[in-house]
């Protein structure tokens, strides 16, 4: 009895056709089942874990510039510390332009403290001078003023000449002169 080989009929290349279209879609129907579960098994849980660890980067940001800033500010302010004096109020202030204003011919007319005001961190003393004097004296005295130890800055002049003087002259100024 001989055997010949099976004949493949129509139908059967449908059938075999079939099994092909259904393994690739069962395969990516697997692949699709598969990524949905890695997605709510892992990225699902660890979303929330994602989101605080952002926001608790965004505070740490924050407060790593903060503490920049503040080294910044700590080594510009020991270019000019020694400019500062370590106690002083408005009385050492008046003293202290007296004392200047000693060192040159002048005459003071007044010396008025004004009330302090808030520069940035520190506070400023306000004073209010008028004198009388020659040009050079004033001008010697303004120099001495602008180029002295502390920090001080002249908010205002008013020079106007003396009526029954002899070449004097009458200036009005606004010190202001910031406090350790």
């Amino acid at each position: 009895m001989s055997v010949s080989p099976r004949k493949r009929r129509p139908s059967d290349k449908k059938k075999s056709g079939r099994r092909i279209q259904n393994a690739n879609q069962l395969r990516v129907l697997l692949t699709g089942a598969v990524l949905a579960v890695a997605y709510m098994g892992i990225y699902g849980p660890l979303s929330a874990q994602i989101d605080k660890s952002r926001e608790n980067l965004a505070v740490e940001r924050k407060r790593l510039d903060v503490v920049r800033d503040i080294d910044k500010l700590r080594e510009q302010y020991k270019s000019f510390k020694d400019r500062l004096p370590a106690k002083s109020d408005t009385n050492e202030w008046v003293q202290y332009v007296l004392g200047g204003v000693r060192k040159f011919p002048l005459k003071l007319l007044t010396l008025d403290p004004d009330k302090v005001r808030d520069v940035g961190p520190y506070k400023a003393v306000v004073l209010r001078i008028d004198l009388e004097g020659a040009l050079r004296d004033i001008n010697d005295f303004l120099k001495w003023l602008e180029t002295n130890d502390r920090f001080i800055r002249i908010d205002s002049v008013s020079i106007q000449p003396v009526r029954n003087g002899k070449g004097m002259l009458m200036v009005s100024l606004t010190v202001v002169g910031i406090m350790g």
